[in-house]
């Protein structure tokens, strides 16, 4: 597909690149040179989350192999295509960068990958809640060439949010205080992981958090011996049903690690998940417990429960750092074959950001949203 030359985004880049030429003094030889379109597009378009800052619109975009052409990518800016206003620019600077999928993909144990012939990387547009959404955006992608030594700009994967859908609203699986969700409302590794089997792309752990629980001074997680379960303050907390469901799959009598060692080993892909259960939900949405304390399970297979039903115990089986509970929502009950789908909570109150030091804040409460990142809060 070409990109539409009359187009008011790409017309002004153009004028914008000539502009910048005659400032700096730029030769023809170094002027930016603007492409048709590549294989660029969106291939997995997620509703929209709000937080307390954002709403993200998160997805997926496939590109061409460029690296082939010697290309090096220098820069990706977010567009409205409407207005032109830059939405969110990446270099390799930003504090977030997305991780980019491609040939040869890494060997990861228990895994037999596709080959793919495009690259993949995946986006958290962060847009601030005092301003409108945009209907549409488009991409710039700027490019070195490494070869002929020069500047060039492709632009597109232009797609539309899916700004009238709103993601469910579920309870915390857990209660109390102090709690920090880690890795939701970012491009970290939750997010950005993909699996590329049966010739299908898959986004399983692309909402998920892991959660740790602090003291009230927010300056640790644990007292004692950091290789002790015990030791942590979230070690064997209760964990709740978000939702009224049916229970669907347990898997349990997996060991734990003690405390942050990580010296259980795994026979199979399932045993990474440690001790999990299960919830099937309403609209065939699967909420996932993950890496349960052994012999913790407080329902049997087969149980339908009302919401907030105790569930099991927060332990530290499978591939586990520490003690934590790993949380996601997705489309179906296999657990790397299925996609992440958002969520937010139905309420949860603020009272810090965590730093060094924690600012704590005057509690502040939250309905149908998902905290930040640093967000410190209690259900």
């Amino acid at each position: 597909m070409k990109v539409n030359s009359t187009c008011p985004v790409i017309k002004a880049l153009q004028v914008l690149a000539a502009i910048s030429c005659l400032l700096t003094g730029c030769s023809k030889k170094e002027s930016v040179v603007y492409l048709p379109e590549k294989v660029m597009e969106v291939c997995i378009n997620d509703i929209p989350f709000r937080t307390e800052k954002y709403l993200r619109i998160p997805y997926t975009l496939k590109l061409w192999e460029y690296k082939k052409e010697g290309l090096k990518i220098q820069k990706i800016v977010v567009l409205n295509f409407t207005t032109g206003e830059e939405l969110i620019s990446i270099d390799s600077t930003s504090p977030d960068p997305p991780r980019i999928f491609s040939e040869p993909l890494p060997v990861v144990p228990f895994f037999t990958f596709d080959h793919i012939l495009h690259y993949y990387l995946s986006l958290q547009l962060p847009i601030p809640l005092t301003k409108t959404p945009p209907a549409e955006v488009i991409h710039r992608f700027e490019f070195r060439d490494t070869i002929l030594n020069k500047p060039v700009i492709y632009t597109g994967a232009k797609f539309s949010p899916r700004l009238a859908e709103l993601p469910v609203s579920i309870l915390s699986p857990v209660k109390g205080k102090n709690w920090l969700m880690l890795n939701q409302s970012t491009n970290q590794y939750h997010f950005n992981v993909l699996f590329f089997m049966y010739g299908k792309v898959y986004s399983s752990e692309r909402f998920a958090f892991d959660n740790v629980q602090f003291n009230d001074e927010l300056t640790t997680w644990l007292e004692g011996d950091s290789t002790v379960n015990e030791s942590y303050f979230n070690y064997r907390d209760t964990l709740y049903a978000v939702a009224a469901g049916k229970i669907v799959l347990i898997q349990d009598g997996l060991p734990e690690n003690s405390g942050n060692a990580h010296n259980v080993t795994f026979q199979t892909a399932e045993e990474l998940a440690g001790n999990y259960l299960i919830l099937k939900l309403g609209n065939n949405l699967f909420a996932y417990y993950c890496h349960c304390a052994p012999y913790s399970f407080l329902v049997n297979l087969g149980d339908s429960v009302p919401e907030g039903t105790p569930l099991a115990l927060l332990g530290n089986s499978g591939n586990s750092d520490a003690p934590h509970l790993h949380f996601e929502l997705a489309d179906g009950p296999e657990i790397w074959n299925s996609n992440g789908m958002p969520f937010v909570f139905k309420s949860y109150v603020k009272t810090a950001n965590m730093g060094f030091p924690p600012e704590f804040i005057t509690p502040t409460q939250y309905t149908n949203c998902m905290m930040e990142w640093a967000s410190v809060v209690q259900f």
